[in-house]
């Protein structure tokens, strides 16, 4: 509940009143998801906000993706990631979602055309974001791979 109203880093006030909580809840959740290092803290003005822990967000998703798929599979997302993204750049003529963002402040666009342009922009983000984290993932494969298996190893003999 606390978890999911943190987008961006608030204040335990705003953040008990966002996820309608009392002060005392939120204080709780937020020190546990600290002491788990799932948040950052930030000082602003004085006062203490926490936010989502980017880094550690990023780790999740690349171990998710390993722990979700095998090798071959991560290599086949990885290809068809970039189709999609090459075919977008081929149907819109642009090299990059810059490049193609840059049509939203051209003259005489209907607010339909630049609803178009904003969701094809998010598309091409989501796919590089994808694509970066299937190339990390890959990068990462075997060494995971190993640890966990050598993890488990070690299970299996304390057991």
């Amino acid at each position: 509940m606390v978890v999911e109203v943190l987008d961006e880093p608030a204040t335990v006030s705003a953040i008990a009143d966002e996820a309608d909580v009392a002060w005392e809840t939120a204080d709780s959740e937020l020190d546990r998801m600290m002491a788990e290092n799932l948040l950052s803290e930030y000082e602003d003005d004085g006062r203490t906000k926490y936010g989502p822990n980017h880094v550690r967000q990023f780790l999740d998703q690349v171990l998710d993706l390993i722990e979700e798929n095998g090798r071959d599979e991560l290599e086949r997302q990885l290809v068809a990631h970039q189709e999609r993204l090459e075919t977008l750049q081929e149907e819109y003529d642009a090299e990059s979602v810059d490049e193609y963002r840059e049509r939203l402040t051209e003259a005489d666009r209907t607010a339909a055309e630049m609803r178009e342009i904003r969701n094809i922009a998010s598309t091409w983000e989501a796919l590089e974001t994808e694509i970066r984290l299937t190339k990390h993932a890959l990068h990462f494969y075997e060494d995971v791979s190993r640890l966990s298996s050598a993890g488990d190893d070690r299970n299996s003999l304390t057991a």
